[in-house]
């Protein structure tokens, strides 16, 4: 490994007798055998800037116009202002600049790393990642700076692994906290080190459930340690957010802590105290903990280690990656694309830090803004890439030991598509994530999951996100559909499952006979935990195109209720229909079972959708008004069907004219390339209405007021 050449600022209590003084310098280079001491710190930023810095980066982006605007501007001004005062204090005398010239000449195609040693938190909190020397910051330009707490010996570097390097993801997403869609951090990592995933050299857990209580447990486990601790949350820091209900004590005494909020068994708020979790991980194997978390390195005024990221390093951890405040999704997701991106090609984890921030920097875009209702909006620009903080107490080593063969323990995880899906998704599919949150939660309780809603609101689209996300992640090893759009019965699962686990071609297997072949599965899927999607139950309902008989509908509920209780690897089931008239109580009101109704999407997933749509389509967006195509989603209420079939009408109307006119028009909206109830929206719209009883159909007229089928107007 080829460790960089480090230059060290080590960070101590000033003299006595200069009150206005933060810390005494210390400037050495064991490379250069070189040393100066002396010098002093005094705070570069004044009180009013430090709460500009806090404003810009915690409240702006919540703001970003009129005149809160002009203010961002002044503030991202400020950033390499203060970095000019930092570089000033600690190399101003002329001692402290040769050292510096000298380090920064010697050996320029080895790494560079400044490492900030302190207990001090008045300087160990300076933003030293703003360090600039009239040329630009220092760490935009191949120059690492790391923070580091002081140790009476040399750090010794961290022993080499025996692959794979296991990467642990704890996703906590408690419902009583702000709702972040799971799969923003975590896609970007998955599609960075997929690669390495498939070819054995790294494994990547998805900790479930995402509590203390699991976390505790897994580190306990020997035999497969965790390398490297990402936490994907919520987090604060009581005194930077007084509404947090948290006054942590350590030792009696009201000491405020850096806090994650976990989850509980029933997916509320558990809120970790820095203290609590690196007593966790201080018997573990964990050497980077990364936190994507809000505020995991701030800490209180006079106390270092109450941050989570100063308190992991006090703890015993080699390294941690931490927020030096709020961090919006979008900058969180763009680091760890780049981070991840860098580690799974072998780079140094303080180099990929330091490529990731220049990821931030590059590309300053992150969500999107709407001032006004009436208008689209545009990507707020913040300048935030110095703040993810790293701190380093022992050199990382995160690559592999020569010895042993790197090779998966387990088949290659899923990569997209379950045996039986009707269709292939042609584009990336859009939200839906609370429902998605709802179906792993519900399934890891061991229950069947039935989703019901109107035709064309999305329920296959989102099982076989489901399929995708859960078997990708690791819920499941693979997942098995099984439609019965046009017919079938108990002896249908259960031959689709015989194929999926390739017995069809087993004499001994015969999925007639069904007390022996559920035996023979039950085998099957406690070796390879499997996710079992039926769609289309309606079909075999009364009224339905293909129902069952009463007896044979008992033996269909009978067969999945067993499939869905298998121990100790159980499968999860996950159940589509338009109606929940089953006759079996067992499957609307059980206690095996739980109901998932599905409506529209939200309002922004139903926008992200039709834009993506037009673009797609190659529709001129000039002709498509803002205001206008959110009126007319809100008519189609969200309905994802209605938004796939009406938007192509747009390159032969507008916007108003099929708004007017839609009753007109509605025979109009199909897809020449698609077969079935789902061809068109008046074929999706009648078989559903066919499913309703008279009562109902009576009330939805008068609702809609529609007058026929044919005129049935989505409002």
């Amino acid at each position: 490994m080829n460790n960089p050449l480090d230059l060290l600022i080590t960070l101590t209590p000033p003299p006595a007798d200069q009150p206005d003084a933060i810390a005494t310098i210390g400037l050495s280079s064991t490379a250069l055998g070189a040393s100066h001491a002396g010098d002093v710190l005094r705070d570069p930023l004044t009180k009013e800037e430090r709460e500009e810095l806090r404003w810009y980066l915690e409240e702006y982006w919540l703001w970003p116009f009129a005149e809160f605007a002009k203010k961002g501007k002044r503030v991202e001004g400020l950033l390499s202002n203060v970095g000019l005062r930092l570089y000033e204090a600690v190399f101003s005398s002329i001692k402290a600049d040769r050292i510096l010239q000298a380090w920064r000449l010697k050996q320029p195609k080895q790494p560079h790393q400044i490492s900030i040693i302190s207990h001090v938190p008045a300087a160990l909190t300076l933003p030293w990642e703003l360090l600039h020397d009239a040329q630009g910051f220092l760490a935009l330009r191949s120059i690492s700076i790391v923070r580091r707490l002081p140790q009476d010996e040399q750090p010794a570097e961290s022993e080499a692994f025996t692959p794979p390097l296991r990467v642990l993801l704890v996703t906590a997403r408690p419902d009583d906290a702000g709702f972040i869609d799971q799969r923003a951090i975590a896609r970007e990592l998955l599609d960075e080190v997929q690669g390495q995933i498939d070819e054995g050299k790294l494994e990547l857990e998805f900790l479930r459930p995402p509590t203390l209580e699991a976390l505790q447990q897994r580190l306990r486990d020997a035999k497969r340690p965790v390398h490297i601790l990402h936490f994907d949350g919520h987090g604060a820091f009581p005194e930077a957010q007084p509404d947090m209900s948290s006054e942590l004590k350590l030792g009696g005494d009201p000491a405020p802590q850096g806090v994650l909020a976990f989850e509980d068994e029933t997916g509320k708020t558990q809120l970790v105290d820095a203290d609590t979790l690196a007593n966790v991980l201080q018997q573990s194997s964990v050497r980077l903990a990364v936190l994507t978390a809000c505020q995991s390195a701030v800490g209180a005024t006079d106390d270092a280690f109450s941050s989570i990221a100063g308190r992991l390093i006090k703890g015993g951890a080699d390294a941690v990656v931490a927020m030096g405040a709020s961090v919006l999704v979008a900058a969180a997701a763009r680091y760890v694309e780049a981070f991840y991106r860098e580690l799974a090609q072998g780079t140094p984890a303080t180099t990929a830090h330091e490529l990731a921030r220049q990821a931030l920097y590059v590309n300053p875009k992150r969500h999107v803004f709407q001032s006004a209702r009436n208008e689209a909006g545009e990507p707020v620009t913040l300048r935030d890439w110095w703040l993810p903080h790293f701190y380093l107490q022992r050199p990382l080593q995160l690559q592999p030991t020569k010895k042993g063969k790197s090779k998966p323990v387990t088949p290659p995880t899923f990569t997209g598509f379950p045996q039986g899906f009707p269709v292939r998704r042609e584009r990336a599919f859009v939200g839906r994530a609370h429902e998605l949150l709802q179906i792993e939660r519900t399934l890891r309780r061991g229950k069947l999951v039935v989703i019901h809603g109107f035709g064309g609101v999305g329920k296959t689209a989102l099982t076989q996100e489901a399929a995708d996300w859960l078997t990708r992640t690791g819920m499941y090893r693979g997942a098995c559909f099984v439609s019965f759009e046009h017919g079938g019965d108990a002896t249908t699962v259960l031959y689709e499952l015989g194929g999926y686990f390739g017995l069809t071609d087993d004499p001994q297997f015969n999925h007639t006979d069904i007390p022996a072949a559920l035996e023979r599965l039950h085998k099957e899927l406690k070796q390879r935990p499997t996710l079992i999607i039926t769609d289309n139950l309606e079909s075999l309902l009364p009224g339905g195109e293909a129902p069952l008989k009463p007896e044979d509908c008992t033996k269909l509920w009978d067969v999945l209720l067993n499939l869905a209780s298998f121990t100790p690897s159980p499968s999860g089931l996950l159940l589509t229909t338009r109606t929940t008239a089953f006759g079996d109580g067992r499957l609307n009101r059980g206690p095996q079972t739980a109901l998932l109704p599905l409506r529209g999407l939200r309002p922004d997933d139903a926008y992200a959708l039709a834009t993506t749509l037009i673009e797609d389509l190659q529709i001129d967006r000039a002709s498509v008004p803002y205001t206008e195509l959110r009126d007319l989603l809100v008519q189609l209420d969200h309905h994802p069907l209605a938004i796939h079939l009406v938007m192509p009408a747009l390159h032969d109307y507008s916007i108003q004219r099929i708004r007017n006119d839609f009753a007109a028009l509605l025979p109009k909206f199909e897809d020449d390339t698609a077969t079935g109830r789902n061809r068109s929206l008046l074929a999706s719209l009648d078989y559903s209405l066919r499913r309703l009883s008279d009562e109902q159909r009576e009330l939805l007229g008068r609702v809609c007021k529609v007058t026929t089928r044919a005129e049935l107007r989505l409002s």
